[in-house]
This record gives C-alpha cells, sequence and structure tokens, in this order.
C-alpha cells in the first residue's frame, strides 16, 4: 500500500530498499508492481536497490520489471564489469531470460492485456533498464572515474554514511568536513565527465539546495518511516490542539 500511496505523490522515482531493510523478492516485486499501476499519470521509476552483487539477486530485481537497480559498495571496475555482465543480456552481457512478471510493472491496463515479456526485453536490449553502482567507499571513491567510464552504467549513487565512514568520519547524510565535500565533488566531475547521472541523499530543502548547487541529477528526499512518522506527529498536534482548545472553551470560567 505505501508503495501505491507514494505513486500519488509527486515524487519521481522510489528506491525501495532491499539492502538494509528485511524485504523478499516477492515482497519486492510486489511493491514495483503496486507503485508503477499507479503511477500512470506522469513519467516515475521505480528502482530497486539490491543487497549485493550476486548473480541472483540482480537476476530477481530486473525480472521484476523495475526501472533499474542500484549496486551497494561497488569498489572498483572490475566488479563492474562483473555486474553488467550479470545485469545485461548477450551480446554485451550473460544474463538469462525469463523476465516473466516485468510486462505487470508497465502500469495502466498491463495486468488485463498481458501480452508476454517482448517489449520489456526490447526496451532492456535498447538500454532503458538502468544500472546505477553506489559509490561509499574509500577504494570506489579512488577508483571513480574508472567505474563510470564503463559503457553500461547509466548513472552513480553517492552513499553518504558509509562513504564518511571509510574516509575516517562519523556516519551521517550530509556534513561540511572539506574531505567529505571533495569526495562529493571528484565523484560527481567524474559522473559529469562520462555523460552519467548522479544521485545522493538530500533530505530537508537546506541539503537538497547544496546537492543541486554541487550538480548532482537526482535527490533521495525522504524515507517511508520517515513520511510516515512525520504525517503522524503533524496530525497528533492538530488532534491535541483541537482538544485543548475543545477543553478551554468547555472550562467553567470565574466570575470576576
Amino acid at each position: 500500500m505505501i508503495a501505491q500511496v507514494t505513486a500519488t505523490s509527486g515524487t519521481d522515482f522510489i528506491m525501495i530498499d532491499a539492502e538494509h531493510a528485511p524485504l523478499t523478492f516477492d515482497i519486492v516485486t510486489q511493491m514495483v508492481h503496486g507503485f508503477m499501476s499507479v503511477a500512470t499519470t506522469s513519467v516515475k521509476h521505480a528502482l530497486i536497490r539490491i543487497p549485493s552483487h550476486d548473480l541472483a539477486w540482480i537476476k530477481w530485481a530486473l525480472d521484476s520489471g523495475c526501472s533499474g537497480i542500484v549496486i551497494p559498495m561497488v569498489n572498483s571496475a572490475t566488479e563492474m564489469e562483473a555486474i553488467l555482465d550479470r545485469s545485461l543480456y548477450p551480446p554485451r552481457g550473460r544474463r538469462s531470460f525469463g523476465p516473466l512478471y516485468a510486462p505487470f510493472a508497465a502500469g495502466g491496463n498491463a495486468a488485463s492485456s498481458y501480452a508476454g515479456p517482448g517489449e520489456y526485453f526490447q526496451r532492456a536490449r535498447r538500454g532503458e533498464i538502468a544500472i546505477i553502482p553506489m559509490i561509499e567507499s574509500k577504494q570506489g571513491l579512488e577508483n571513480c572515474d574508472e567505474i563510470l567510464r564503463l559503457d553500461g552504467v547509466d548513472g552513480v549513487f553517492i552513499g553518504p554514511a558509509d562513504l564518511r565512514l571509510s574516509i575516517d568520519l562519523e556516519p551521517a547524510i550530509d556534513g561540511e568536513e572539506p574531505e567529505f565535500l571533495a569526495a562529493l565533488d571528484k565523484i560527481t566531475k567524474a559522473a559529469k565527465k562520462h555523460g552519467k547521472v548522479v544521485g545522493c541523499m538530500g533530505i530537508g530543502e537546506e541539503a537538497s539546495y547544496k546537492r543541486g548547487s554541487e550538480g548532482m541529477d537526482f535527490l533521495l528526499s525522504t524515507f517511508d518511516y520517515g513520511a510516515i512518522l512525520g504525517g503522524y506527529n503533524a496530525d497528533l498536534a492538530k488532534a491535541r490542539s483541537g482538544v485543548d482548545r475543545a477543553r478551554k472553551a468547555s472550562a467553567p470560567r470565574s466570575e470576576l
């Protein structure tokens, strides 16, 4: 339900977190299809952050029909080449054929007019399914140019907390330390050099302004639990305010 509700908002994409959240791929596939079935009035994308570089995870995620996968902790061009080999159909890669669930992520009346996976296969062959590595380590930072120059890599997502940890800073999604800002700048410049999009966390107006000013193209601006908690707190605050007003209005007034 959260995926469907999110699709009715002004968001451009969701990133389903199968790395740190305890989700099965049955649930992940349902979330992709739920989001895309509602997202019919504008272009919206469902990305999946997979838990590892393993072939099985890559295959299951892509076969869901998602708009793309986000691969954590990519540290070298060699690792990225192996990921591309598992993610792309021949002749570029060795992805096996079996995206039988993918057409249900097409949105609209896809479920009632199932035409098989042929259209999805052609989209994948045209490179319309995004393959996005995460650079979030000192080693990945050092190798970012070699990673992002590879054909088949569509962009990069910077994982700020792990990146900060790897350069001996406290884990956080933002910071003003010179070494952290230099790391963001290096990755962003490498992405732009090779014509790739770059994304990061951008929670709140100030963080979004900074990341946008640094040249980033897409931002993860909230989490589902943060949005839900914020909505709960806002509604509870309004309810308590109304109850307080009612109590004050009905309280006996002392006579002067």
